[in-house]
């Protein structure tokens, strides 16, 4: 396997060959994790985003096609997972940061509250318990970080029930979750 070219590596893995994917993997390993801790500055973060990316790589292998070389198509996949955890991490900076609005309290008393994994599983089962107009407008607009004239053009409501549902989603986390 090793003296194989990408190309015929890639068609053995189109094929469901183990050995093409492990090969791949050993072959490109260690440059994307390289990359991935240069651009993460996390070695566990960056662990985790090069096993997700071959993870795609092995999930998509009946469908790829690569117009580039290999190492750019890695390459492009890595700067995607990188660009969506970065999105991800401000998305939950920006969140906190309205919660703490919500709550009025300290930024310690709020960190007390979400430092435990235990608190964070209990609010998404919350908010999937959430009515499902209330948990799509509140996810469109916390996830999406759509507006609110964009989250009722959507889904054909008006701007007054967007602002309902978000302000009766937060009381909601509220009244589970007082932030004393």
């Amino acid at each position: 396997m090793k003296s194989l070219t990408d190309p015929a590596l890639l068609a053995l893995l189109k094929q469901d060959n183990d050995e093409a994917f492990n090969e791949i993997y050993a072959r490109y390993w260690d440059v994307v994790y390289a990359i991935a801790c240069k651009k993460l500055n996390n070695r566990e973060e960056a662990k985790d985003v090069v096993h997700d990316l071959f993870m795609v790589i092995w999930m998509k292998r009946h469908t790829l096609k690569i117009t580039t070389t290999f190492i750019g198509y890695i390459y492009i996949i890595l700067k995607n997972k990188l660009t969506d955890l970065n999105r991800r991490q401000s998305l939950r900076i920006k969140h906190d940061d309205e919660l703490l609005k919500v709550s009025g309290e300290s930024d310690h008393s709020l960190f007390e509250q979400f430092a435990s994994k235990d608190t964070a599983q209990h609010l998404q089962l919350e908010i999937q318990n959430m009515p499902v107009g209330m948990r799509k407008v509140f996810l469109m607009s916390r996830e999406e970080e759509l507006s609110i004239n964009e989250i009722a053009g959507r889904l054909s409501i008006s701007s007054q029930t967007v602002k309902n549902q978000i302000t009766n989603a937060l009381k909601r986390l509220k009244s589970k979750y007082p932030f004393h």
